[in-house]
């Protein structure tokens, strides 16, 4: 058999990664489970990538197809194995101070607006939503900047929740310990300020100082969840690099949501490659990436 038709002969039988195939009706399944659970689309190029994250799995369960992971699947009432499932195949690309405009917006001209409102009012704090946090870099930045900001306005509090779907990276998050590679994007003066140095063996590590970690609450939250059931109206909503991940219709019933728990002029911050076209009828666009409720 020639080199080429081998290869098609894999294709047509499935994607293989050392023991393990995953057919197309497998893959199917697999995407629907996904689907369902999360509301995430799998995209038909995101099978290589199933069988690359979800191979080791198997290994630890001991399992010698993905035809007996998708019973482990089905039959888990639970949903944990779903949660390790899922915690393996999103992604969790992130930085500190990554899109380093939306932070300077919140530190130039909606943390003034903020105050100004506030010190009027006499309702002297800010609540923001990191809706897709993953391993704490978002959160903490937003931190840091409002630290910052507030530092000379006393009786001011900021309350920051951070949630994700991914519980390991959730775990990550809270512990808020990075490498040292992880932080060089932080401007030396917050490094020393807001991170305790580490050293262990010969590697250093930075560890969030305590009243940074004070500001923010860490949960695991579901976007698809059918309500978001906030007390509280909230002033802001990062929101970045999630929304590629659900079809058009979902896309639009989470923005709702969110535009139904932010507070009157509340703005949402989304990823460089994201828009709210799809309802521009309840936000107003305000600058890159940023959109301001209506």
């Amino acid at each position: 058999m020639s080199p080429d038709k081998r290869v098609a002969r894999q294709r047509s039988a499935g994607i293989s990664m050392g023991n393990y195939t995953l057919s197309e009706s497998e893959f199917e399944t697999i995407r629907r489970l996904v689907k369902e659970k999360t509301g995430i689309s799998l995209g038909l190029h995101k099978r290589d990538l199933v069988v690359s994250r979800l191979a080791k799995r198997l290994r630890t369960l001991g399992l010698g197809s993905f035809a007996e992971y998708i019973q482990v699947l089905e039959a888990d009432s639970e949903g944990q194995e779903l949660v390790h499932m899922i915690n393996r195949i999103t992604t969790n690309k992130t930085d500190f101070f990554r899109e380093r405009h939306h932070f300077d917006y919140l530190a130039d001209t909606l943390f003034p607006q903020l105050l100004k409102a506030g010190e009027k009012s006499g309702q002297r704090i800010v609540r923001i939503w990191s809706a897709a946090c993953s391993s704490g870099e978002e959160p903490y930045t937003i931190a840091m900047t409002a630290a910052e900001f507030f530092k000379n306005h006393s009786g001011w509090q900021v309350k920051i929740l951070a949630s994700d779907l991914d519980t390991t990276m959730l775990s990550k998050a809270s512990k808020g310990v990075y490498e040292e590679e992880l932080v060089e994007p932080i401007p030396g003066p917050y490094l020393k300020r807001y991170f305790d140095r580490l050293v262990r063996g010969n590697e250093i590590f930075y560890r969030v100082k305590p009243e940074l970690r004070r500001m923010i609450t860490f949960r695991k939250f579901n976007l698809m969840n059918p309500r978001y059931p906030f007390k509280v109206k909230l002033d802001i909503i990062f929101c970045r690099n999630v929304l590629i991940y659900f079809d058009p219709d979902d896309k639009a019933a989470i923005l709702t949501k969110m535009h139904g728990v932010l507070a009157e002029d509340g703005h949402i911050f989304v990823g460089h490659s994201e828009s709210l076209m799809m309802v521009k009828h309840l936000f107003k666009y305000v600058g890159n990436t940023i959109y301001r409720k209506v």
